[in-house]
């Protein structure tokens, strides 16, 4: 079981970095929002050895790189000064805060260019129940404790959370569900280039 927890969990890793690789740049200074156990970090330091990659999330999560730096916060001031880093990441991560549109907030202070983030959105209110479901079961399977407190948002909501940062879509995209049919009521994922004004 280990053994494909591990497969599972790199090729997850290869797939989130693979997305993102291409916004970011060797050398650049980059918050990886919700690290997990480092995993995406990991994944891209291997594309680019010279990135500046910091984990920040309100769990610690075991078997983490030593090589990578980490510091647990408590989910609600991140603690770095304004324009810390180039680029914030994130994935799959605002619905998991206590506040989206607040955590999105600090994560736009901290960064001085943009946010990528990757997240599900409802399409109808009716979604809402089946995406809190499909959460749930999913990091019910997790060693670790991750907070649900179920925060999806539709596009046109995270819209007004961008305007509020004074910040603007620079790309988006949707990204297809791996696993899952498209007509199953659980939302869209998007990967959002947000960037400052």
């Amino acid at each position: 079981m280990n053994i494909i927890h591990s497969v599972i969990k790199h090729r997850n890793a290869n797939w989130k970095s693979s997305l993102i690789s291409p916004f970011i740049k060797d050398g650049n200074k980059v918050l990886d929002f919700g690290c997990g156990d480092l995993s995406l970090a990991k994944s891209l330091k291997a594309i680019y050895p010279s990135l500046q990659i910091t984990g920040v999330d309100v769990t610690e999560f075991a078997n983490k790189p030593k090589d990578i730096k980490f510091i647990i916060y408590d989910g609600k001031s991140l603690p770095f000064k304004n324009n810390s880093f180039d680029t914030v990441v994130a994935f799959y991560v605002f619905h998991h805060c206590e506040d989206a549109s607040e955590s999105f907030k600090e994560c736009a202070r901290v960064a001085r260019k943009r946010i990528l983030f990757v997240e599900s959105v409802y399409r109808h209110p009716l979604e809402i129940p089946f995406m809190r479901i499909m959460d749930w079961i999913y990091n019910k399977v997790k060693p670790e404790v991750v907070p649900l407190s179920y925060q999806f948002l539709s596009f046109n909501e995270w819209i007004k959370v961008f305007s509020k940062s004074e910040m603007k879509i620079g790309r988006s995209k949707k990204i297809k569900q791996v696993f899952l049919p498209s007509f199953i009521p659980i939302g869209v994922s998007y990967l959002i280039e947000v960037i400052k004004n």
